[in-house]
């Protein structure tokens, strides 16, 4: 059977991207073609992956799903474009604003559609300046495309109980597969207080105070500050450009290249923006960077408020500490209690094999193989 991965991004970055080749790495016998859209052809070569051209504008996408609501005039004609490129017996889409709109051209003309959803697209429009305006649009189109797809997979616990509850929808999640816990005799450096950090920051006043709290800390007990930064996010520029002496950036890294320096760390942080606004989005998300924490082995710090599928998740598995002030001192508290606590390798493990087992990924092989997928087992959230 012949499957079309489709997505609005390429398949050599980070974050959805990493996702997904991690489930085709562990899903060697499915025959799938990559088709994504970009600015431009991926710079590596791969006989898989096939570029169908640049993504959909902001007038183009807000147009499409006009047409297709009826609410506002529009074209579907670009869309249609894509669709025309494909040839499959399934169609595995990421449902994630121009994948919205191809899913929904798909199962207009009958085609077997299996909808991925990394990022809740209500949560996503609702954080932007030009997308929130536009919600009406997505409330008309995106609930009847889950009712319509064949079956669908989410990113988190979280999401899936939401969808399972609100639209009815038979949905299942898939976060990442890790076979086993590295072996690692790495320690950080009593010297320093080193912090680590992977990827994007959802908003930086947060982090600012958390950094504020270590920068205390570090000079109290006479260690040098240290922030390792793997990956790029253009809100913590600014500040590794203030603070030149304490951030140490690695740029895109493997997983594999990131674990040691990771586990030379003496916190790893993660962060959700408090507020109504990322609301939604922090109670369905769960960041492909905590699996890669989880295999560091470090204390993980969770800048977030408790209702967040993150904290939810690290704080009853007793990984590290949730944190939901964004005030200096009682940052500095939690910090002081976890960089001098022991978390145990088996809190780590039972973490692994909880969120990160093999049968999600063996529930998404035989959703698109169209076989039974109902009766997978499930994990869910401690409390």
């Amino acid at each position: 059977m012949r499957i079309a991965l489709v997505t609005p991004f390429p398949p050599d970055i980070g974050g959805g991207s990493a996702q997904l080749r991690r489930h085709l790495r562990d899903l060697p016998d499915l025959d799938v073609e990559w088709n994504y859209l970009a600015s431009k052809a991926a710079a590596t070569a791969n006989r898989k992956w096939r570029w169908l051209g640049e993504r959909l504008s902001f007038r183009e996408l807000i147009g499409d799903l006009s047409a297709r609501t009826g609410l506002l005039p529009g074209s579907k004609s670009r869309v249609r474009q894509f669709v025309e490129q494909i040839q499959a017996d399934l169609y595995w889409v990421v449902g994630h604003y121009d994948g919205i709109c191809i899913a929904t051209e798909l199962c207009d003309q009958g085609k077997p559609v299996h909808l991925t959803v990394h990022d809740d697209p209500f949560g996503t429009w609702r954080r932007s300046d030009r997308y929130r305006w536009f919600q009406p649009l997505l409330r008309a189109s995106f609930p009847k495309l889950l009712r319509r797809a064949k079956a669908i997979d989410v990113t988190s616990w979280g999401m899936r109980n939401l969808y399972r509850e609100k639209y009815g929808t038979k949905c299942f999640s898939v976060y990442l597969h890790v076979p086993a816990l590295p072996q690692l005799s790495i320690a950080p450096d009593p010297s320093k207080l080193t912090i680590g950090h992977i990827g994007t920051l959802y908003s930086l006043a947060p982090f600012r105070r958390f950094l504020n709290a270590c920068k205390q800390i570090a000079a109290k007990e006479k260690r040098r500050l240290r922030v390792v930064r793997i990956g790029s996010s253009p809100e913590l520029n600014d500040l590794a450009n203030e603070n030149p002496e304490i951030f140490e950036s690695h740029g895109d890294l493997s997983e594999e290249a990131a674990v040691p320096l990771l586990a030379a760390c003496d916190l790893l942080y993660a962060m959700y923006p408090a507020g109504g606004k990322y609301e939604l989005f922090r109670r369905t998300s769960l960041p492909i960077k905590l699996s890669t924490y989880v295999q560091a082995q470090r204390p993980i710090f969770t800048h977030s408020p408790p209702d967040s599928g993150l904290a939810r998740i690290a704080g009853p598995a007793r990984v590290g500490c949730v944190c939901s002030s964004e005030e200096e001192s009682e940052i500095a508290l939690k910090i002081r209690g976890i960089i001098h606590a022991t978390i145990l390798r088996e809190s780590f493990e039972s973490l692994r094999q909880e969120l990160m087992g093999p049968e999600q990924v063996r529930q998404l092989g035989a959703a698109l193989r169209g076989e039974l997928w109902q009766d997978f087992p499930e994990h869910d959230f401690r409390s």
